[in-house]
């Protein structure tokens, strides 16, 4: 009996440390731009069988635009295109901007980024944050996409507080940076995540405090869509 409880506690340990081997490797993994292939290559399958419309607004980025099920109904009738993968860093979508950005011609786009970056277990701070975001900005720049981009702010949640002030300094030095820039914009949503109490809303998250739910998206398409919609990509071309 004592060998038998002594050997299933030697498997449960071994089992143990193999999941917790398993997380490690995901984790490393998911922060290198080859992680998310799959996902990309889905987008170009996608796009042979259903193509995108023309002269859309390009939403970029990682879970917050992934898991958007009513971006299109939110965003009209700004004509949107819903490009979100995986928990996507700027590096990873620069990466990839061959393939997820440039295809689409868009008029505008509108990168939803940042918080899986200053998550990275490898340790990212809010100036890399910066320095990515103008990397990928500037490449697009140099390839002849000259359209308006507009960085969403990061935002908070109840799983990530404790990072909410490299946030904040990353949401600042982007705001600082676009404001400098012709055709760059910063659209903040953190206001309509925080109560009167100054904490962040937990009714705005699903139970693992760090995907919105459907009111969180309502927060965000209160600040986003009008910002689209002011500047004509609802309509005729804006000169913006």
């Amino acid at each position: 009996m004592r060998r038998g409880l002594v050997t299933l506690g030697i498997g449960f340990g071994v089992a143990v440390l193999a999941l917790f081997a398993f997380l490690i490797y995901v984790l490393l993994a998911s922060g290198e731009p080859k992680y998310w292939e799959g996902e990309i290559a889905a987008f170009e399958r996608r796009d042979v069988s259903n193509p995108p419309p023309e002269n859309a607004v390009l939403f970029v980025g990682g879970r917050d635009v992934r898991l958007w099920e009513r971006l299109t109904e939110d965003m009209a009738p700004v004509p949107v295109i819903q490009r979100g993968f995986g928990g996507a860093q700027l590096k990873h979508i620069d990466h990839y901007r061959a393939r997820i950005i440039h295809p689409y011609r868009p008029r505008a786009i509108v990168i939803m980024a940042g918080d899986a970056d200053l998550a990275d277990v490898r340790g990212r701070r809010p100036e890399d944050v910066l320095d990515d975001f103008r990397t990928l900005v500037l490449s697009l720049r140099a390839e002849n996409l000259n359209v308006p981009v507009y960085f969403v702010s990061i935002r908070p949640s109840p799983a990530r507080k404790e990072r909410w002030y490299g946030a904040l300094r990353a949401n600042q030095l982007i705001a600082d940076y676009v404001s400098g820039e012709r055709g760059m914009y910063f659209i903040d949503v953190t206001p309509g995540m925080f109560g009167e109490d100054g904490n962040i809303r937990k009714d705005l998250f699903r139970w693992d405090g760090l995907s919105l739910n459907a009111k969180g998206y309502d927060v965000l398409t209160e600040a986003i869509r009008p910002v689209l919609v002011e500047a004509g990509y609802g309509g005729l071309r804006s000169s913006r």
